[in-house]
């Protein structure tokens, strides 16, 4: 009886290796179809508008933008918004993230980024043009939030 026992248990074991070589191949193959992607790279006749900012004509006659960043090469249309870049690289959607609250003569901004909540304050008087847009905005928002609750 143990003899019957461990020659189903010996020809269980054998079917088993044989289906896992023919499955292999298989799983191998399913592998090389599902790589990633290469990466993006910059094209040799990519002109330099201002530092690490590039622009390239294809052979279509489509300009694009491409953009050297610490995760690799960023390419989009020249005309495009839909990415939050203009033409000369600055972030058109900051203002949306970014948050301003009025504490004395000064202004704190929080601003949403991938790697957490980033806050800085400045004097009313040294804001740059895009903290100016941002709180400009900002007040906008809230005179027209505070009508629309009077109404």
């Amino acid at each position: 009886m143990r003899l019957l026992i461990c020659m189903c248990v010996a020809s269980g074991c054998l079917a088993a290796q044989d289906s896992t070589k023919t499955s292999a191949p298989a799983a191998a193959q399913q592998t090389k179809k599902t790589a990633a992607p290469a990466p993006l790279a910059l094209p040799k006749d990519a002109v330099e508008t201002e530092a690490g900012l590039y622009r390239w004509t294809d052979k279509d006659g489509k300009v694009w933008m491409y953009r050297l960043t610490p995760f690799g090469v960023r390419r989009w249309p020249e005309a495009s918004g839909a990415t939050g870049q203009d033409v000369t690289g600055k972030h058109d959607g900051m203002s949306e993230r970014t948050t301003a609250v009025a504490e004395g003569d000064s202004i704190r901004f929080e601003q949403a980024t991938p790697f957490g909540k980033r806050t800085w304050v400045r004097k009313k008087t040294a804001l740059n043009e895009t903290e100016r847009r941002i709180w400009d905005l900002q007040q906008k928002n809230s005179a027209t939030s505070r009508a629309a609750d009077k109404e």
